[in-house]
């Protein structure tokens, strides 16, 4: 009887201690999304659903607790807080119409499903249909010093890296080496269009750390994407060698920000065009320059919300967004 006890009392605590095990796995994720400019969209009859693999992607509409709701009233900020797993989480947000369930009026059709690496308690802002693209981070470690492949693996961190999550820590931002190049390492993510901050660093026989960076401390480098798809080159501890395929850096000045009506650019002498692109994609203007050193663009008649900007000289195009109150 007493070894029955025992071993009834061992499965209990076993039990118990695999409760706390899993709860340590569980954190309160909290997704927003702006439907400021979402059109077509009427919050008198859409509700706004999130379907994902948290929710075992159930079909948007069929299950209220994945409806998401105004963080106040008349607000078309949406929101909603789920208990979910750490790891790879991939969702996405749907217009449910006249509480119809569908899957025909999500952000966009098809792939990609935005991308999340959950390492804790987080919120998460996005803008529908500010669709993620694929940017591809290339580094070349010839001459990283020290650096040995044997013991050493090479990680990603940023803004762009789950909010700076400690590099080892989410092997989802190992960059693994080139097939034609086995000092080049790659790693391709999904990224919302904006600017990002990053660095690489080295991870010594798998422990994560914030220690062996390619430099100590700022500046981190930048880089801003658009709607397209990018290729970046970069060199370990090098901040100047990496060239993007697609936004070549180059300086100018865009104010104020956010914008009530006029949109002013300066230092602008060798830009030779300028595209305004609202949420979707769609160009709203063009306007084209010559040995301009500034110019206002009136955007009184937009309407409120976030717009994308390209700018372009000879050597590149350079993307950024503005708000318009």
């Amino acid at each position: 009887m007493k070894n029955f006890t025992l071993k009834l009392f061992t499965l209990c605590m076993f039990l118990l201690m695999g409760t706390i095990v899993m709860a340590q796995t569980q954190y309160a994720i909290t997704f927003q999304v702006d439907m400021t400019n979402a059109d077509p969209f009427d919050p008198t009859t859409d509700d706004v659903y999130m379907s994902g693999t948290f929710a075992d992607w159930t079909q948007p509409g069929m299950d209220v607790a994945f409806k998401m709701e105004p963080v106040e009233v008349g607000s078309m900020f949406y929101t909603l807080t789920a208990t979910i797993d750490s790891g790879e989480v991939m969702y996405k947000y749907f217009r449910v119409i006249d509480g119809a369930a569908s899957w025909d009026n999500g952000e966009w059709t098809g792939d990609p499903n935005r991308k999340i690496f959950i390492t804790g308690d987080a919120t998460y802002e996005n803008i529908w249909a500010d669709k993620p693209m694929e940017v591809v981070f290339n580094v070349d470690m010839t001459d990283a010093d020290p650096f040995d492949p044997t013991t050493d693996d090479v990680y990603i961190g940023g803004s762009l890296a789950n909010g700076w999550a400690q590099p080892g820590s989410v092997g989802a931002y190992m960059l693994t080496p080139t097939d034609d190049n086995e000092f080049i390492y790659t790693i391709t993510l999904l990224l919302n269009a904006g600017d990002h901050m990053y660095k690489y660093f080295r991870i010594i026989n798998g422990e994560p750390s914030w220690d062996n960076g390619e430099w100590s401390g700022d500046p981190n480098r930048e880089l801003t994407t658009d709607t397209l798809a990018l290729v970046v080159d970069d060199v370990w501890a090098l901040i100047d060698a990496g060239i993007p395929s697609v936004n070549q850096p180059f300086s100018y000045s865009m104010y104020p920000n956010p914008v009530n009506s006029l949109l002013n650019f300066s230092g602008i002498n060798d830009v030779t065009k300028i595209d305004i692109f609202d949420l979707t994609g769609k160009l709203i203007r063009t306007i084209n320059l010559e040995y301009t050193k500034e110019i206002s663009i009136n955007v009184n008649d937009f309407q409120s919300g976030v717009y994308f900007v390209k700018v372009y000289n000879n050597s590149g195009v350079q993307a950024t967004k503005f708000i318009k109150n």
